[in-house]
C-alpha cells in the first residue's frame, strides 16, 4: 500500500512537471480557440473542431468525428488500455454570440494574453476549461506509461443550445459510456458543480375572437386571457419542496456561494439576496418569451408565452405542469393550452461519490483549498451523463460572473492549476 502511494504521488508529480513545462503551449491552445469564432447560433462547429482534430492528430491521437446534424461536430479520443474503469472529460466547444462590438473593451475574439489573462468570448465558458481537459488528457497520455483503465477525451458542440446533437446524441447512440465524467465548465478553481436544477418549459397559448378594434367588445382579446394567467403560474414559486437529505449540504453551501457572490457584485438589497438564496430549494418562473396579436386595430385571436421553470431536487417538470395547470383551472382558464417545450429532472452527483471525493483531495494539494460542493441553477450537459447513471461533476477554470458577458476573459494561472487537477484526478480515478 505505502509503495502504491509513493508511485502514485511521484506519478502526480510528474504531470504538474509536465504542465509547467507545457505552459505556453496550453496557454496558446486556449488563444488559438478564443480566436476562431464558434457562436452558437448559429451553430456550427467546422472552424473550431478542425483546428482541434488537427491540433491532437499532430500529437499521434486518433480523432472519431460524429455530426448528426450539419455542423454540429462531436470529436473523441482516448487514451488507455481500456481494462479497468473508463473516465469522460468533457467540454462544449459552442460559445454565445458575442453580442455588440462595441460594448467590449477589445475584439470579442481578440484572444490576446494580457496581463495573465486571455481575453475574448468563450475565455471562460468554456474554451479555458476545455484547454485544461485537452491539456491533462495529453499529460495523462504522454506521462502515465500505463493506466489501469481508458480516458475518453469528447468535445461537443451545442451546449449553449441544449446539447441534443453532442453529449446527449453520443449517450444515446452509445458512441461513448464511462464510469464517471469531468466536465471542465467555469465552476472556478475552488468550487465544483455536483448538482443542477431541473428545467421545465412551457409553452402556453390562449385562443379570442378577432372583432373590430374600434368595439374590442365583440370580440375576445387573447392577450387579456393571457395576461390573466401569468400571476397564476408565478404561485409555483411559492410550492414548498422537500428537497432530498443527501442535497442539503450542496443546497446550503450553494445558497452561500450565491449570495456572497451577487453581494460581490454590488448588490445589497437583502430583500433580493434573500429571493436569490431561496432559487436554490424553489420553483423560478420567467416568461421569456411573448407574441399575440396581428395589428394594433384588430382584438387580438391568440396570444402565446415561453415560460422557463426551474426545478430543484424534490419535485419533477410534470409535477409542476400539473399545478400550473391545476392553478389555470381554478381560475376558469380551462381552455389555456400548456405543453412541455422541453423538460428534464433535476440532477445531482453525490459529495461521497469517488470522482469528487477524488477530485476534493487533487484540489487541496494544488490550490490549496477545501472544494466546496455547488448546486447551480442553470443547467449544463452533466445533466445528459448524471441521467444515464454516469456520475459527473464539473471543474474548470474561469468566473461566473464573466460567462456570457461582455469582455470576458479566463485566468492564465486559473487554466494551468485545473489542468494540473483535473491531469491527478483522472490518473486517480483509474489507478483506484
Amino acid at each position: 500500500m505505502s509503495t502504491h502511494r509513493n508511485s502514485s504521488k511521484e506519478l502526480e508529480r510528474k504531470l504538474h512537471v509536465h504542465v509547467d513545462d507545457n505552459e505556453n503551449e496550453i496557454v496558446k491552445l486556449c488563444s488559438d480557440m478564443v480566436k476562431i469564432p464558434s457562436e452558437n447560433p448559429p451553430g456550427d462547429m467546422n472552424g473550431i473542431s478542425s483546428f482541434i482534430r488537427s491540433w491532437l492528430e499532430d500529437r499521434g491521437f486518433t480523432v472519431e468525428l460524429f455530426e448528426p446534424e450539419k455542423g454540429r461536430i462531436s470529436l473523441v479520443t482516448a487514451t488507455g488500455d481500456g481494462q479497468g474503469p473508463t473516465l469522460l472529460l468533457n467540454g462544449h466547444m459552442d460559445v454565445v454570440p458575442a453580442g455588440d462590438p462595441k460594448q467590449w473593451e477589445y475584439p470579442p475574439f481578440s484572444g490576446e494574453v494580457k496581463e495573465g489573462k486571455i481575453l475574448g468570448r468563450g475565455a471562460t465558458d468554456m474554451k479555458g476549461g476545455l484547454s485544461s481537459v485537452i491539456a491533462a488528457f495529453v499529460a495523462v497520455s504522454e506521462v502515465a506509461e500505463e493506466l489501469s483503465g481508458k480516458i475518453l477525451l469528447v468535445a461537443v458542440p451545442d451546449e449553449e443550445t441544449g446539447g441534443l446533437y453532442g453529449s446527449s446524441w453520443l449517450l444515446e447512440n452509445n458512441k461513448v459510456a464511462g464510469d464517471a465524467c469531468l466536465i471542465g465548465e467555469n465552476s472556478g478553481i475552488r468550487e465544483s458543480w455536483i448538482g443542477e436544477k431541473g428545467c421545465c418549459w412551457l409553452h402556453l397559448e390562449t385562443r379570442g375572437t378577432p372583432a373590430h378594434g374600434s368595439l374590442p367588445m365583440l370580440g375576445e382579446n387573447a392577450i387579456e386571457k393571457l395576461t390573466r394567467a401569468l400571476p397564476l403560474i408565478r404561485k409555483v414559486e411559492q410550492e414548498r419542496i422537500r428537497i432530498p437529505d443527501d442535497t442539503l449540504e450542496s443546497i446550503q453551501a450553494s445558497k452561500n456561494f450565491y449570495t456572497e457572490f451577487i453581494s460581490s457584485r454590488g448588490i445589497s438589497d437583502k430583500s433580493k439576496l434573500k429571493k436569490v438564496a431561496s432559487a436554490l430549494d424553489h420553483n423560478t418562473v420567467n416568461f421569456g418569451v411573448i407574441k399575440g396579436g396581428t395589428k394594433i386595430n384588430i382584438v387580438p385571436e391568440s396570444c402565446s408565452v415561453e415560460v422557463d421553470i426551474r426545478i430543484p431536487p424534490g419535485t419533477t417538470p410534470e409535477n409542476v405542469r400539473n399545478h400550473v395547470v391545476k392553478l389555470l383551472e381554478g381560475a376558469g382558464l380551462v381552455d389555456v393550452k400548456c405543453d412541455f417545450i422541453q423538460k428534464s429532472n433535476s440532477n445531482y452527483t453525490s459529495s461521497t461519490e469517488k470522482i469528487y471525493t477524488i477530485l476534493k483531495q487533487n484540489v487541496k494539494v494544488v490550490v490549496g483549498a477545501d472544494l466546496k460542493p455547488l448546486y447551480v441553477t442553470g443547467a449544463t450537459d452533466g445533466r445528459y451523463f448524471r441521467l444515464k447513471g454516469i456520475p459527473t461533476i464539473n471543474y474548470g477554470p474561469g468566473e461566473l460572473s464573466l460567462a456570457h458577458a461582455y469582455n470576458e476573459y479566463v485566468r492564465v494561472e486559473d487554466i494551468l492549476k485545473a489542468t494540473k487537477v483535473i491531469a491527478s484526478t483522472a490518473v486517480d480515478f483509474l489507478q483506484s
